[in-house]
């Protein structure tokens, strides 16, 4: 009986215990937070890459399009940078065209929204100082009346009414000041819109101006053309191969990085490889990824003066050189959120939280870059540990 009592106890001791550290651990708990700052974000990374023998490079097709001239056939030794085929550039050509047109009409927009604020600015100060001149109109008049007053050649009622009057032009003064600030911000808002718009047509233009490029579709590497993909009016699919050149006396390099660095990984990107003290420069590829696969394998190819300083190695340093940016607006990586280039949040701004919605630019390796939707020293708020819900 004795040793039940002993055993109830030392049970009921354990259960309090844990409550009490239950507490004190949510007392504890506390919201997390990060800071919008300026700095740089790094999207570039190091990788592992592997030498293998390049036997066959293959270009592949950035768009779905179709053939328009064919200056040579598989069998023919060809050089690094000659002209394979040609695909049809109308429709980029047409896409270009509107483009340009669209910067300008937004360009003149930016200029006319510039000219409007200049005027509206000089309309609001001309008509706040006529009101300022009017207050000192009637405040003399007040003056004036007040002399009267005390020699009796005026009335009570009408230095009142001057008075009624003054304040009545101060609060119409004040109110009017409040409307001019408004009506500014409105317009320098607008301009704002205006030259991020004009910021996205003309990333878009020179994407499109690099696609134009590749309609005209080269050697990558001198050897021989074993594969060209149709005959002339013929539709090339998208991802479809264009050529493939082979070239036994060169190497490649088999690069392999996380899945999660694929968007930084594109056909035609810088990659620096390290080949023991050397640095060369090299381009990318073909680009692999599987579905069910948690890496993406691409071939780095290194010009013909460097393929030498390959030899004899097996594993090389890989930086994959991306859309670096140096002295912009960034938040760290907000832990457990996708990486998306819109993301709701939460900002504490003093006692109160309030839902926004901020525009992502270059995502990198720690930070990314805010083109919109906060400032910087703007607290954003985690996901609270004590709740449930995620922000």
């Amino acid at each position: 009986m004795e040793n039940r009592s002993r055993l109830f106890v030392i049970a009921l001791i354990v259960v309090i215990a844990g409550l009490f550290a239950a507490c004190k651990s949510n007392s504890d708990t506390s919201v997390k937070t990060v800071v919008a700052s300026r700095g740089p974000v790094v999207a570039s990374f190091k990788c592992q890459g592997s030498v293998q023998a390049a036997k066959v490079v293959a270009l592949i097709n950035p768009e779905r399009n179709s053939v328009v001239a064919v200056f040579k056939n598989p069998g023919d030794r060809v050089k690094e940078g000659e002209l394979i085929l040609q695909l049809d550039k109308s429709k980029l050509q047409s896409e270009i065209t509107d483009l340009n047109n669209q910067i300008l009409q937004k360009r003149n927009a930016l200029e006319k929204n510039k000219l409007n604020a200049k005027s509206a600015e000089m309309d609001l100060g001309y008509g706040e100082e006529n009101k300022k001149a009017r207050i000192l109109q009637l405040k003399a008049s007040l003056e004036q009346q007040e002399k009267l007053l005390e020699a009796g050649g005026t009335s009570e009622a009408r230095v009142d009414q001057l008075k009624q009057n003054i304040a009545i032009a101060e609060a119409d003064l004040e109110n009017q000041g409040e409307k001019n600030s408004i009506r500014l911000q409105q317009l320098e808002m607008d301009e704002s819109n205006l030259a991020l718009q004009i910021r996205a047509f003309e990333k878009e233009l020179t994407e499109k101006k690099n696609l134009l490029k590749n309609m005209d579709v080269k050697a990558p590497v001198s050897g021989i053309l074993l594969e060209v993909a149709g005959s002339v009016g013929e539709f090339v699919s998208l991802d479809q191969a264009l050529i493939k050149v082979a070239n036994e006396n060169s190497f490649k390099i088999i690069g392999t990085a996380g899945k999660s660095k694929l968007h930084a990984i594109q056909p035609g990107g810088s990659v620096e490889v390290t080949s023991g003290s050397s640095k060369i420069q090299g381009t990318i590829g073909q680009v692999t990824s599987e579905d069910d696969a948690e890496s993406v394998q691409f071939d780095v190819f290194v010009a013909e003066a460097d393929q030498q300083k390959l030899a004899g190695a097996q594993e090389l340093e890989l930086l994959v050189k991306a859309n670096d940016k140096e002295n912009v607006l960034r938040i760290p990586k907000l832990p457990g959120r996708p990486l998306t280039q819109h993301l709701d949040i939460l900002l504490q701004k003093g006692d109160e939280t309030v839902r926004t919605e901020i525009v992502l630019g270059t995502i990198g390796k720690d930070f990314c870059e805010v083109i919109s939707g906060v400032e910087e020293g703007d607290v954003i708020l985690l996901e609270d540990p004590s709740s449930t819900s995620a922000l």
